[in-house]
Order: C-alpha cells, then sequence, then structure tokens
C-alpha cells in the first residue's frame, strides 16, 4: 500500500517543508516530472541544472539495481572497488591532455572546497606555504559549504555567515552586462586587465583562481567572450598561480564539449564537475587533476568524506557517462542547442524585455529588463526572475531563477541533454505561454 506521510497525521504534527505550497513529486519520465494530480512539468532546467539525461533511463537503473545487490558501499580507506576505478578511467578519458587523476566526493560544493584545499597543498608542497587564497569571480556560485562560498561572489548566500567566511577577493568584474554596450573585445581587455592588477599586487599569497566557464546560478549563463578563459590561463602562469575550472555546471556536455573550458582550447591545474556526471541518479562529484597538480598527491591524498567514491554511486555515475558516450550525446547538445538558441532569439524579439539571449549547447539565460539598451531591472523591489519562473511553472515549464542583485532579474533554460526536436518545441510553447502570464500581471509590451 503506498502510504503518505500526511495519511499517517505526521503533517499536522510536523513542520515538513519551508515550501507547503508545492505540489508533490510522483514519477518522472523523460523530461518530463509527473505530480501527483497527474500534471507533467518539463524539466526546462534539469533541476538545478542536473540531470544530464532525463528521468528513469532504464540502463541506468538497472545498473543500479545490479550494483546494489553487489555491494551498495566500502570504506575507501578500507576497500578499493572496480566501479571507482573504472568511473575515474573514464572521467580522464574524457579531460583535457595531461589529466591523469580524480579522487571522488559527493557534490559540487565538497569538489570546489576540495579544490581549494588541493591548491594550498600544492604550494605548500613546492615550498610556498604563503600561498592560501583562493579568488573567485565578484559574480559567482561555487557551493554552500563554508570554503566553496568563500570563493563565490553570491552575496544572498553570503550574507548570513559574516566573519566565518575566508576574505578572499571577490571584487574583479566578470564578463558581465552590457549597459555600457562594449564590444567583447573591450570587455576582454578590462576584464583581464582587472585580473591582472589584483595578480600583480597578491601574487605571494593567492594559491588559485576558480572560475566557471559559464557562471550558472549567479549569472543567468552569462558566456564570455573569446579568449577571456585562455588570456586568465596566460594570466596564472605568469604569475604562478594555478586555475580551477568549476564545471559542476558545466561539466559532461552541457555546453557541447565535454568540459566548457574546451571552447577556449584551455588545460586548468584542476577540474571539478558533478551535475552532469550523475545526472540526478546519486549524489557525486569528482576533482579531475592536471600531472602538475598530481605530482604532489603521490605519498599522501586528499582527506574525504564517509561516502567519497562509494562502489554505488561510483557505478551508477559510470552508467550515465557511458551512456553519454554510447549515444552520442554531443552531437544531440549541439542540434537542439541551436535549435533552443534561436527560439529563445525569436521570442526575444517579440518579447523586447526579455533581454540578452546568451549561452552555449543547452545552457541558455536571459535577462528580464524595463530598458533592455540601459539595461534597466523591471523594478529594484520586484525578484523578477522568481515571479517568471512561477509563471512558467503554471504553464507546465520548469525553468531556473538566477542572478544576484542587483541583477537577480535572470532566468536559465537548460534541459535535460538527450531532449528531442519536438520536445523542444514544447518547451518553448510553455515558455511564450509563460512569458504572455508574465507581461499581463506586469503590464509589459507583448504581441
Amino acid at each position: 500500500m503506498n502510504t503518505r506521510l500526511s495519511d499517517a497525521g505526521a503533517s499536522s504534527r510536523v513542520n515538513l517543508s519551508a515550501t507547503p505550497n508545492l505540489p508533490y513529486a510522483a514519477r518522472a519520465k523523460g523530461v518530463f516530472i509527473y505530480d501527483e494530480d497527474g500534471n507533467d512539468y518539463l524539466d526546462g532546467s534539469a533541476g538545478p541544472m542536473a540531470v544530464s539525461l532525463g528521468h528513469g533511463l532504464p540502463d541506468i537503473l538497472d545498473v543500479m539495481r545490479e550494483q546494489a545487490n553487489e555491494i551498495c558501499f566500502a570504506y575507501r580507506t578500507q576497500f578499493n572497488s572496480r566501479s571507482k576505478e573504472a568511473l575515474i578511467e573514464a572521467l580522464i578519458g574524457l579531460a583535457p591532455e595531461g589529466f591523469d587523476w580524480a579522487f571522488l566526493v559527493n557534490s559540487g560544493s565538497e569538489g570546489t572546497e576540495l579544490a581549494l584545499r588541493s591548491a594550498i597543498h600544492y604550494w605548500a608542497f613546492k615550498g610556498k606555504p604563503a600561498k592560501v587564497d583562493v579568488l573567485g569571480q565578484s559574480i559567482s556560485y561555487h557551493g554552500m559549504t563554508m570554503g566553496s562560498l568563500s570563493m563565490s561572489g553570491h552575496a544572498s548566500r553570503r550574507k548570513d555567515y559574516g566573519s566565518l567566511l575566508h576574505e578572499f577577493a571577490l571584487g574583479v568584474t566578470p564578463y558581465s552586462f552590457r549597459a555600457t554596450q562594449k564590444t567583447d573585445a573591450e570587455y576582454l581587455r578590462e576584464v583581464l586587465s582587472s585580473w591582472e592588477r589584483v595578480l600583480a599586487e597578491k601574487a605571494d599569497t593567492i594559491a588559485g583562481i576558480i572560475v566557471e566557464p559559464v557562471v550558472g546560478a549567479a549569472g543567468g549563463a552569462l558566456t564570455p567572450p573569446d579568449g577571456y578563459l585562455s588570456g586568465l590561463r596566460a594570466l596564472c602562469d605568469k604569475y604562478d598561480v594555478l586555475l580551477i575550472a568549476d564545471e559542476v555546471i558545466t561539466g559532461l556536455g552541457r555546453t557541447g564539449t565535454w568540459f566548457g573550458c574546451e571552447h577556449d582550447g584551455v588545460t586548468p591545474d584542476m577540474i571539478v564537475t558533478a551535475k552532469g556526471m550523475s545526472s540526478g541518479y546519486t549524489p557525486m562529484g569528482a576533482v579531475l587533476y592536471h600531472n602538475r597538480v598530481s605530482e604532489t598527491f603521490r605519498d599522501v591524498q586528499p582527506q574525504g568524506h564517509t561516502f567519497s567514491g562509494n562502489p554505488l554511486s561510483s557505478a551508477v555515475c559510470l552508467a550515465v557517462v557511458r551512456h553519454m558516450q554510447r549515444t552520442d550525446i554531443l552531437e544531440n547538445v549541439r542540434a537542439r542547442g541551436a535549435q533552443l538558441k534561436a527560439g529563445l532569439e525569436r521570442l526575444s524579439r517579440a518579447y523586447p524585455w526579455m533581454a540578452d539571449v546568451r549561452g552555449r549547447g543547452l545552457l541558455w539565460g536571459f535577462e528580464l529588463l524595463a530598458d533592455p539598451v540601459r539595461h534597466t531591472p523591471l523594478a529594484t523591489e520586484l525578484d523578477a526572475s522568481r515571479k517568471f519562473a512561477g509563471h512558467c511553472f503554471n504553464s507546465k515549464l520548469i525553468v531556473y531563477p538566477a542572478g544576484v542583485a542587483p541583477y537577480n532579474n535572470a532566468a536559465i533554460i537548460s534541459p535535460p541533454l538527450n531532449i528531442t526536436e519536438k520536445e523542444v518545441d514544447i518547451l518553448l510553447e510553455r515558455l511564450e505561454a509563460g512569458m504572455r502570464g508574465f507581461s499581463k500581471e506586469l503590464g509589459l509590451q507583448s504581441p
């Protein structure tokens, strides 16, 4: 018998959720999630940009059952496992040339935190123990642990922790909003000059720079001009600083390449990945190390967590990676990404307040603006992104509200990587229905 918790009377005694008005997810298949009333929601954001292959894939569920029948858990300091070794080998095989080692964690936050610790460890090993700072961009998000949040330029998520966070520099302006109408070349010179000023002043204490190839939750798929990551790589080499690519969102095919850093032909020192490698089927992440960094772990491995590299999650993630390879997922990402881009640009022309469509592969974002030319938000007191996501949800489409104040007016569209041509058409139809509702409530221009 399928007994709900509320049937037992528990909900009358316990505050079960901070968001009590959400529908209950009952089942999911492919790109759709169904609630208990039978409504279908197209998962247009892949949850938080995580469900890379959609829901309920039989081959992944089969592996999950098979591995569970064999062994679910073995502690990494007591046993190795074939599934862990095979997953690490598969991830290294997809990484840029020179990567030769990986350490498995349980989430993206754990991954970026481990990258921070690894950068500090590296410089201590090299006889430079004063290099302990890892810098992030002023608009960025790297996770909710104290170390990962210290590297993040996400004011609303940092505000409760104050002095508990490390005082890492976050003042470097990332490639950003087009309010000044600068060209890509002008932006590139400005942002790289900003980085160089910081590095020239503090190189003796800077262990690394962490950057998202495309800024996700904090920026609404802010996408850099060509040459940004390669320029940053050159500066890191010049000032003896490690480059960490936070590919928790962009990793494993999301931008149309296995890793987002490939777009600029860049080889970082570390790559952090998580969401895409699990497709939401199990909690897991990984830090991949270039051989110039991994050599420092020959005699001592990083400290991990209880569930790091557990056999069950390793087997499931390996099944995700193999499914991607077997189905040539990158080809679909590029084709459907072009289709989605064209649809978003068409809608942007029809609805002028939907501005600055940007992205790569199947990671797209846009701004919700009163004046796209001056980049004026709809209203300073309005959390436009959440209101917009609500209208889309009412139209049975899930989008991801994004951005940080004063630019908390962005939305992300990032469906599962195996979405079909017909399903992209449905996504765009439901998106426009949400846009019409949003336009009507706010009195905005619409066709």
